[in-house]
């Protein structure tokens, strides 16, 4: 009864907590172990080149590191092994001559091929300690313990191909190998060149798989920083994209897109700068608007795209009749302001008329306009200098705008000109009349044919 109690809720255990199945994808097992991108990656000439630059200073610095050893390892040896004293003067000697001119081609005629040298240079070593074994007997046990120690040295010094790897650490087994069946047995016993055997498969084995998995890493080092380059890259041209972009955006955020002239905030700020150059250097400035006479029929007659082409040809023939220097800003619907840097009253006055002229010389047609049945503007203008800096910019332009006025009030298609008080000639024939009209007749306010 208790066994049946006992499998009844073991059941009901595995009902309620239910084993979880163990899924095992093949697929993505095998695409982790395919380095079929490894091999695309390691036979790139970019990624070759880089392995030749490492290469290359990995192998000078190994240069210097064998003739090192060559020369203390070789003193040393000597102490101990004085009989020996010849041959390993001999033999070290020669290694010190191999790397030395290893070192020096790496440096100028075979620094484009590094492979072969270190290839040279590695066989050597093999070949001293193989002749120091065999020509002094009481070196045996040393020597076999260098040449068990090459393999993994050159794997992680020589960072060359995997073929080049694997030659040499053929070549490598087949010396051992000779080594050790042309040692005499009274050196070596065959317990111990069994040993020895043994461990240079193990030495072998693991230099191979040292090579291997640095290849491997070093690949990855590489992919990922040439992903790195590829952002950059890509970060630096969108960073200059987005600065054109908003160098485009200040330049159009400034120009009124229907008549493609300077807008009202490129207006306010030249207008400081002229208040600032009026402030330090004096002189004085023109200002002047222009408005088109009787605009409403023409959007109301033809429609706000014929209103609309109408602007944008009065704006282009205004800033066609500028200096270079000088601009035509849109200030409102149909009004627009210059501003005439260096001017006096006369040259402000010359310019306005120029305007008005320019604007009627267009010739489009507008019946509703008494004066010529042709568009036209009329313009006011004032000149500005270092006594109106306590004025504001409202005060200033409203002067423009009240000789402007007076044009219209007098007949359209005609230039009136309000000077300051401190304009020093005739002001009294420089002022718009207390009614708001221009002068009959006078130096500033003309009847154009209106």
């Amino acid at each position: 009864m208790a066994d049946s109690a006992r499998w009844a809720i073991s059941t009901r255990r595995r009902a309620t907590y239910p084993r979880p199945e163990v899924k095992i994808d093949i697929a993505r097992i095998a695409a982790a172990i395919r380095s079929d991108e490894y091999f695309a990656v390691s036979n790139g000439r970019r990624f070759r080149a880089a392995e030749r630059r490492q290469l290359r200073v990995g192998a000078r610095t190994g240069m210097l590191v064998v003739i090192l050893v060559a020369v203390f390892g070789g003193a040393i040896l000597s102490l101990i092994h004085q009989p020996a004293i010849p041959l390993i003067g001999v033999l070290n000697g020669g290694l010190v001559i191999v790397a030395g001119a290893g070192y020096w081609l790496l440096g100028r005629r075979a620094r484009h091929y590094p492979e072969p040298v270190i290839f040279v240079v590695t066989v050597a070593v093999i070949g001293v300690c193989v002749l120091l074994g065999l020509g002094a007997p009481e070196l045996a046990i040393l020597t076999s313990g260098y040449l068990l120690l090459l393999p993994p040295v050159v794997s992680q010094i020589a960072i060359w191909r995997t073929l080049t790897h694997a030659l040499w650490l053929l070549l490598y087994a087949v010396v051992i190998l000779s080594f050790l069946a042309l040692v005499p047995v009274a050196d070596l016993s065959p317990i111990e060149k069994l040993d020895v055997a043994l461990l240079a498969l193990v030495s072998v084995g693991a230099s191979f798989v040292g090579h291997v998995l640095g290849v491997r890493a070093r690949i990855r080092n590489f992919r990922q920083l040439r992903t790195i380059k590829t952002l950059h890259r890509s970060l630096e041209r969108q960073r200059r994209e987005l600065e054109r972009a908003l160098v485009d955006l200040e330049r159009t955020s400034r120009v009124d897109p229907l008549t493609r002239v300077a807008n009202r905030l490129r207006l306010d700020e030249d207008f400081e700068e002229v208040r600032a150059r009026l402030n330090r250097a004096g002189g004085s400035c023109g200002l002047v608007e222009a408005d088109l006479d009787r605009f409403k029929p023409i959007n109301d007659r033809l429609g706000h795209l014929a209103g609309d082409a109408v602007l944008r040809s009065v704006a282009q023939a205004l800033q066609h009749s500028l200096r270079a220097g000088d601009h035509v800003y849109r200030y409102g619907g149909e009004e627009f302001i210059a501003i005439i840097l260096g001017a006096d009253a006369a040259a402000t006055e010359a310019t306005a008329e120029r305007l008005r002229a320019a604007v009627e010389a267009l010739a489009i047609s507008h019946p509703d306009n008494p004066a010529g049945s042709v568009v036209t503007v009329s313009v006011g203008g004032t000149v500005i200098g270092p006594a109106d800096i306590d004025e504001t910019d409202g005060a200033l332009f409203d002067r423009a705008d009240r000789a402007m006025y007076a044009a219209k009030t007098s007949g359209r298609n005609r230039i009136a000109m309000d000077l300051p008080k401190w304009f020093s000639s005739s002001s009294a024939d420089g002022r718009v009349a207390p009614d708001g009209t221009a002068p009959a007749r006078t130096g500033w306010a003309a009847n154009m044919g209106g």
